[in-house]
């Protein structure tokens, strides 16, 4: 849908992506003379190519916290093992 007073705008709200709802698309003015159709196709078309957004990627201090974690979780089962052996015998 064209739409808009100053500026032509089409909307396209058909998008099929799980991150947006719809796009929003500013038509330049010289291109506000070629038909609604062709216009709604080449957005339509854009809208498709897009992808999922690339990964977070994860600095040095975030690995070694997780490693650091996972290590003391480590240790406190084997230590509450030792534990808990030790008053059942």
């Amino acid at each position: 849908m064209i739409k808009g007073i100053n500026k032509q705008i089409l909307e396209v709200t058909n998008t099929e992506s799980p991150y947006f709802e719809k796009i929003i698309f500013f038509v330049r003015p010289t291109s506000s003379k070629i038909s609604e159709s062709k216009l709604q196709e080449e957005a339509e078309k854009l809208s498709h190519k897009m992808k999922k957004p690339p990964r977070e990627k994860k600095s040095f201090m975030q690995f070694f916290s997780t490693g650091l974690f996972m290590f003391l979780g480590l240790g406190a089962g084997c230590a509450l093992t030792f534990i808990i052996s030790g008053i059942i015998k």
